[in-house]
């Protein structure tokens, strides 16, 4: 999400997303400081443990239990995971766009500052025995990291988004010997998607046609991510049977990035789901009294749905079954 946050700009709103969807990438994330074990596998009894990451393969000893996540992501997996991370990166933001049901951040964790710019000075106080990063944010702090504990690496981007999600949440699971909780929480996706399935075609609405987006105003613009297939948040609606109905051409996140004369490529059919700042939401605001926007077929037919403005679409598996969560909301199954 790093190319994401350039491109967001202006007013505190749009900063602070800006910052938020820097933290998208990533995936996974040791135990920790606050929380300790809560149950586990053998791995959590000991034992060697060979990790897979971006960076090749990491060998501990043993499994982590003081762990610093500098990625939203990881730290919420921590948290899926029933373990307390000893440091993450920017407390505020995280509970500020990171609302899904149980990945509230628990009391004790300390704010090891910004994900760009952690300190390391905090992060080498705190001893961890684990530090879980982004592999492209935090590629110029690589080797200071490692001078201070083991560092795992994880790509979010590679495709399949989701697959690649729950893969980096396994590895994680299995460096802080979790690996039963992260079998149990994935598949929470795939039962939460098919009950969304079942309720949409009991309710006469399997299948339906839908496009998902972030608004956001950046240099006085307001301006939309509409998400691909290659994104996480529609790989995961359209295990509900859903279909996408936007097919621009995505980035390396699967978004494309347009104003509201773009939207006009949405099919014509299209449930409009969206997530916007309340502070900054372009389709309350800036787009409500344009002519191309009450144009559009989504808002004559009353299909434009809100979604929880903290419903992260880049995050981690309690984010994906909060996407879920909310579509059936907002479908009204």
């Amino acid at each position: 999400m790093r190319n994401l946050v350039r491109t967001f700009a202006t007013g505190s709103a749009a900063v602070a997303l800006a910052l938020a969807v820097t933290g998208c990438g990533g995936d996974t994330a040791g135990e920790a400081g606050g929380g300790g074990d809560k149950g586990g596998d053998k791995g959590a009894k000991g034992g060697a443990i060979t990790v897979e990451t971006a960076q090749g393969k990491i060998n501990l000893k043993k499994p982590a239990t003081k762990v610093v996540a500098l990625e939203w992501t990881y730290t919420e997996e921590l948290v899926a995971l029933g373990v307390t991370p000893a440091g993450n990166a920017d407390n505020k933001g995280y509970g500020t766009w990171i609302t899904a049901k149980g990945a509230a951040l628990p009391q004790g964790v300390t704010d090891v500052g910004s994900r760009n710019e952690p300190s390391l000075e905090k992060i080498r106080a705190l001893q961890p025995d684990l530090i879980v990063i982004d592999n492209e944010r935090s590629k110029s702090n690589l080797k200071q990291l490692q001078d201070i504990a083991p560092v795992l690496s994880f790509t979010y981007t590679t495709q399949p988004q989701l697959d690649t999600m729950k893969k980096n949440f396994n590895e994680l699971a299995k460096a802080v010997g979790k690996t039963n909780e992260a079998t149990a929480v994935n598949q929470r996706i795939d039962t939460a998607a098919a009950d969304l399935k079942g309720r949409l075609e009991k309710a006469g609405k399997g299948g339906l046609t839908y496009a998902v987006g972030q608004g956001f105003t950046a240099n006085g613009t307001a301006s939309v991510r509409m998400l691909t297939d290659d994104a996480i948040a529609p790989q995961v609606l359209n295990l509900a049977g859903l279909k996408n109905g936007w097919t621009g051409k995505g980035d390396v996140w699967g978004m494309t990035t347009v104003g509201v004369e773009g939207l006009t490529a949405t099919a014509k059919n299209a449930e409009f789901l969206y997530v916007a700042a309340a502070e900054d939401n372009p389709f309350t605001g800036a787009f409500a009294k344009n002519p191309v926007w009450k144009n559009l077929d989504f808002v004559k037919g009353q299909r434009v749905r809100p979604l929880d403005p903290g419903t992260w679409l880049f995050g981690g598996p309690l984010s994906a079954l909060h996407i879920l969560d909310e579509t059936g909301k907002a479908l009204k199954v």
